[in-house]
């Protein structure tokens, strides 16, 4: 079920569901290793035949795995078709614009095919985890953003238990939290609209509309920046979606939103973060990182958020005065924060088409510490194998940046009706509350995609709190647990009804998500180090995680979007290994514990993954890898 919580919280033993979920539709037989056929295209037959020419030039779609790269065509093929002013060229007209013919062009330059080989019957097959270390995982964590000016409102009580319900290791245990730098003046000219919440989405910036600061401000965002430093969360981020309105700094003057970073204005931008950073830093906050751009193709001109675009030909430049100016503060605090960037919106669209303009020079100077990117178009895994490759391709001095995700959100769940993968392609973003495991099988695959493709060494979900829940709680039994399609949205890991000034509801409505997503950040923490289970030795519709931690315990995460339990045979490494717990979250178990099966004197081990579900096993040995 979808977990209520009320004023009092105790330890997590057996969370077990009150109402059982209704299973989704089955899952498709495993394709025959042909090229499947293309969809329909959407009315441009010319850009079409130029994508089918390419892909049976250099074979870009080989397999099953691979056809992100024909939404994708569809995607650009619908924006031109509507008339969109990002693309020129005529419906008809095998010129797709620049957009797409960099789209095209970027498939031919990094035309990896993967396939998603599995075994058809696992039983026959031991699962082994490789014994070549790969990346060390830094976080996984969630924003504060724009929840706490809601929940400013809850009794005192609730503000205490939310900060349980998230920084305390009886539940959540973030790793990391991303702390959003306000923009929103005292008496800006353009404010933020509320977009149908109950309270607006700016965040009051610590410099005043006229250019003071003032360091009272925000009062409910940095309560929960505080309860993130007491728990000692590990990497905490300052995130900036734009510049401050008193600051004056973009081509919307005085506002929050809506504007372009002025190149003349960086030197000011930059001195403000570091002021920022330094005072909070001064006063005990320890800042792992800064972020001082998101999203910056998009000026956010409607004002639903903050937001400002930074042009690509200066976001280089952003970067080194930035770096510039910590290394100059006064403070050791700010002296010591690492610069992340650039917070691009999509893969494909964006990141594999863009890096090249800034990135190779931002790296050549060192003016980051990580590469950070978002996954709105959520691309399939030969897009992200791509995407590895690209970053790796940048790497200075043979080495490869951290590559850290850091927002993902508001997909429409695959609920079953897609593919055996869940759903991709920037189309699925869509208005839908869906707490279930539907929902949360989707989340955790794509954790998998970062962890295990892309080497990521961090992933945040969007916002750890939300009131868009399409309906009221405390009026409808059912809302909080049922999907809504098309109402609502998946943004969040937790949520509170957004009528609680009327209803005084201020229960908080856990999703499955909050449930799978724990498995990462109880399981995985900071410093673990990550290790293979390939794929082929896995059933079909499985993936796996796999890492050891600081206390040189292993967990072994394995994610079943079967509608039936897979019964495998785990050959724990080393030698000696023995079981030290198991969890699992299904359809109608939220934290349960499971029965520990016998290890045998080979350390193979049976285990049962539950039917769309998510598996947990840790385990020790007495003898590491060889």
């Amino acid at each position: 079920m979808i977990g209520i919580l009320c004023l009092c919280l105790t330890a997590i033993q057996d969370v077990n569901a009150q109402t059982i979920l209704p299973a989704t539709n089955g899952l498709p037989t495993p394709p025959a290793n042909v090229v499947p056929s293309a969809p329909a295209p959407l009315g441009n037959a010319a850009l079409w035949q130029q994508a089918l020419t390419l892909d049976a030039t250099i074979n870009i779609t080989g397999n099953h795995a691979n056809q992100y790269f024909y939404s994708s065509v569809a995607w650009w093929q619908f924006l031109e078709n509507s008339s969109n002013s990002y693309l020129s060229g005529a419906p008809d007209s095998v010129d797709a614009g620049p957009y797409m013919s960099q789209l095209l062009q970027v498939m031919q330059n990094y035309p990896t095919r993967f396939d998603q080989a599995q075994a058809s019957d696992a039983k026959q097959t031991s699962i082994v985890i490789t014994p070549t270390p790969e990346q060390t995982i830094k976080s996984f964590g969630a924003s504060g953003a724009w929840w706490p000016n809601d929940i400013y409102y809850f009794p005192s009580e609730q503000q205490q238990n939310l900060s349980q319900l998230l920084f305390s290791e009886d539940w959540l245990y973030l790793s990391g939290y991303r702390y959003n730098m306000g923009a929103s003046g005292d008496h800006d000219n353009v404010s933020v609209k509320t977009g149908g919440v109950p309270v607006s989405r700016g965040v009051e910036s610590f410099m005043n509309t006229d250019g003071f600061y003032d360091w009272t401000r925000d009062g409910p965002g940095m309560y929960y920046l505080r309860a993130a430093e007491a728990a000692n969360v590990s990497s905490i981020t300052f995130f900036v979606n734009a510049a401050p309105s008193g600051l004056n700094a973009t081509t919307a003057s005085s506002a929050p939103c809506g504007g372009t970073l002025e190149a003349t204005a960086i030197p000011a931008f930059v001195t403000y973060i570091e002021t920022v950073l330094a005072y909070w830093a001064n006063q005990g906050i320890t800042i792992d990182f800064i972020s001082p751009m998101n999203e910056p193709d998009d000026s956010f001109s409607s004002c639903g958020q903050e937001g400002m675009a930074v042009p690509q030909s200066i976001r280089t430049a952003v970067f080194q005065q930035l770096r510039a100016a910590l290394r100059a503060s006064t403070s050791a605090g700010a002296k010591a924060v690492k610069i992340m960037g650039d917070e691009t919106s999509q893969i494909a669209s964006q990141a594999l088409m863009h890096y090249e303009s800034w990135l190779p020079e931002t790296l050549t100077g060192h003016y980051i510490d990580a590469i950070a990117v978002h996954m709105y178009d959520w691309p399939d895994d030969a897009t992200l194998l791509n995407y590895g490759q690209l970053v790796k391709n940048s790497s200075v001095g043979g080495s490869s940046p951290p590559v850290k995700m850091t927002e993902i959100s508001s997909f429409q769940s695959a609920s079953g009706m897609h593919s055996e993968w869940g759903w991709t392609g920037p189309s699925i973003m869509s208005g839908q509350y869906d707490p279930t495991m539907s929902s949360a099988l989707d989340m955790a695959r794509m954790i998998w995609q970062w962890l295990t493709l892309v080497n990521a060494e961090s992933f945040d979900w969007w916002t750890a709190v939300s009131t868009m829940i399409p309906c009221s709680p405390a009026t409808d039994a059912s809302c909080a647990t049922t999907i809504n399609n098309g109402n609502g949205w998946n943004d969040a890991l937790i949520y509170v009804d957004a009528d609680y000034q009327t209803t005084k509801d201020y229960n908080f409505y856990l999703t499955k998500r909050f449930w799978v997503f724990r498995h990462f950040t109880k399981f995985i923490r900071p410093g673990s180090v990550r290790y293979d289970i390939p794929n082929e030795v896995l059933p079909y519709g499985t993936v796996a995680v796999a890492s050891l931690g600081v206390n040189n315990v292993w967990q072994a995460t394995f994610i079943n979007r079967n509608n039936t339990a897979q019964v495998v045979t785990m050959n724990l490494p080393g030698t000696g290994g023995k079981i030290q717990g198991m969890i699992q979250t299904t359809e109608d178990v939220d934290w349960g514990n499971v029965e520990w099966p016998q290890v045998a004197s080979n350390n193979d081990v049976s285990l049962t993954l539950p039917a769309r579900g998510v598996l947990t096993v840790q385990f020790s040995i007495s003898r590491p890898l060889s």
